[in-house]
Order: structure tokens, then C-alpha cells, then sequence
């Protein structure tokens, strides 16, 4: 990668897609991320994360029956989320219950999606492009087609989002990275409302996200030496920044959304 081989060598620095949306959004907020201020854990970060547990069991080991439902969610939960169960509050089973009832239906709507071709779900990628960039990030799911390779990625909130269509850009950037060529097509699907987005990135696409890339490296590295901030950008997701309540354009914003 051509760009991103040019950025002046400086600290070591990570680069994943929530880096790069947020970034997108706002670049104060992803500075602040570098700096260890992350969003609290919540009750709706636990459940997308045990929901994608939920889709790559199915597409890797088979469909789950409704009366073992509970105790696979349980087992997932243990072996990979105690931890975030515990720090977004969940602690009655009651609660858990909930949680798992609100996976159950999303899992019906997502059983009836077509699965052919599949090959592999939850696929990391670890590239380090200069000894001090890695970029990082983890599809959910690749199938393959005539065309080339398909990169799925569930959203299990209300709806996809504003920056779906960034973070599909980066996925199809790693992706690049990993095989030296754009995947054939990127898809992003909403199993709460059945919204779809999807883009066939070319090599001018990928060009472009690298770009920016290169550019948010150089940004937030200049702001860490020098111990200074970046512009902030006000918008929906104030509601949920960590930096939101010393920032005053962010209690602007929500203070108007209500």
C-alpha cells in the first residue's frame, strides 16, 4: 500500500473500522479513543455481540433448535462474553432472559437469509503494512460466488446507521490488503428492519479509502505528540460519546435531539 507506506514512521498505532467510522464522524472523539476514553459498555453492545456469536454458530455448526436456544446463548456467553455481560449490568436472569429473547427473533428473520457459498464466519485480519501500522478488523461472514467474494456484515440495531457505507469501504480495504484485490462485493443487512446496502468496490475505491487512511494516521499522531485535540463534530452519536459531557458542541447536539 503505497500511501500508508509514505506516512512518516511515529508511535505505533492500530487501525480498525470503529476507528475509522468514528474518525469519520468525529476526530476528536476517535483521538480520544487512542487515549483510553471509551464508550461505556451497554446492554446493547452485549446483545449484538452474543447475537453474532448466535450467526456464526449457526453457519458454522447448523441451524439451533427453539428449546436449546437459551442454553447455547449461556454457553456462548460464558465462553466468550462473561465479561461483557458483567460490565454492561446484566446480572438477573431475568434480564439475560430478555436479552435472549430479543436475540431469539432476530435469529428467525436471519435463518431465513440464503447461506450459499459461505465459507467462513467472523474472519479476522491482523496486517501489519509498516512496522508501526497495523490495520485490524473482523467481517462476519465471506461467501463466495462466481463474481468473487461477498463480505456480509448483520447489523442487529434498529436500523444500519449513517456510516455503513464507510465502514463497508474499510472492510473492502482490509479485505484488499489481505488478497491484493477488492472483494467482489460488500453487503451490509439490518435483521431488525430488513434494510440492505451494498457496493461493488473497485481498486479506485479501496485507493480512496487508503487515502483517508493515510491522512487520519498523520492527523491523530500529530495531535498525540504534540498533546493537542482535533475539530470535534456534533451529530446523533453525541448521545453515546464518552467525551460528550466536557465537549460543548456534543451537549449542543443533545441537548437539541432531546
Amino acid at each position: 500500500m503505497k500511501r500508508l507506506s509514505a506516512v512518516p514512521s511515529g508511535e505505533p498505532i492500530a487501525i480498525s473500522a470503529t476507528l475509522f467510522v468514528t474518525y469519520r464522524r468525529c476526530p476528536q472523539q476517535a483521538l480520544a479513543r487512542l487515549r483510553g476514553v471509551y464508550p461505556e459498555p451497554s446492554r446493547a453492545t452485549f446483545k449484538g455481540a452474543l447475537a453474532h456469536r448466535i450467526f456464526a454458530r449457526h453457519l458454522t455448526d447448523g441451524p439451533i433448535g427453539e428449546e436449546g436456544f437459551n442454553l447455547v446463548c449461556r454457553q456462548e456467553t460464558g465462553a466468550n462474553l462473561s465479561g461483557q455481560m458483567a460490565a454492561a449490568g446484566l446480572r438477573k436472569p431475568s434480564e439475560f432472559d430478555a436479552v435472549v429473547s430479543e436475540i431469539a427473533d432476530l435469529y428467525e428473520r436471519f435463518r431465513r437469509l440464503p447461506a450459499d457459498g459461505f465459507t467462513s464466519a467472523e474472519v479476522a485480519f491482523d496486517h501489519d503494512v509498516t512496522d508501526d501500522i497495523a490495520v485490524r478488523g473482523r467481517i462476519d461472514a465471506v461467501f463466495e460466488g462466481d463474481a468473487g467474494a461477498r463480505l456480509v456484515d448483520w447489523k442487529t440495531g434498529s436500523d444500519l446507521g449513517h456510516d455503513v457505507e464507510a465502514q463497508l469501504g474499510f472492510y473492502a480495504f482490509t479485505w484488499s490488503l489481505e488478497n491484493g484485490s477488492p472483494p467482489a462485493e460488500t453487503v451490509a443487512v439490518s435483521l431488525a428492519t430488513g434494510e440492505r446496502v451494498a457496493s461493488n468496490p473497485s481498486a479506485d475505491d479501496v485507493a480512496a479509502i487508503e487515502d483517508e487512511v493515510a491522512s487520519m494516521v498523520v492527523a491523530l499522531r500529530s495531535a498525540l505528540e504534540a498533546e493537542t485535540d482535533l475539530s470535534r463534530t456534533a451529530g446523533p452519536y453525541c448521545r453515546w460519546c464518552p467525551i460528550c459531557p466536557e465537549c460543548s458542541e456534543g451537549k449542543a447536539a443533545v441537548a437539541l435531539l432531546g
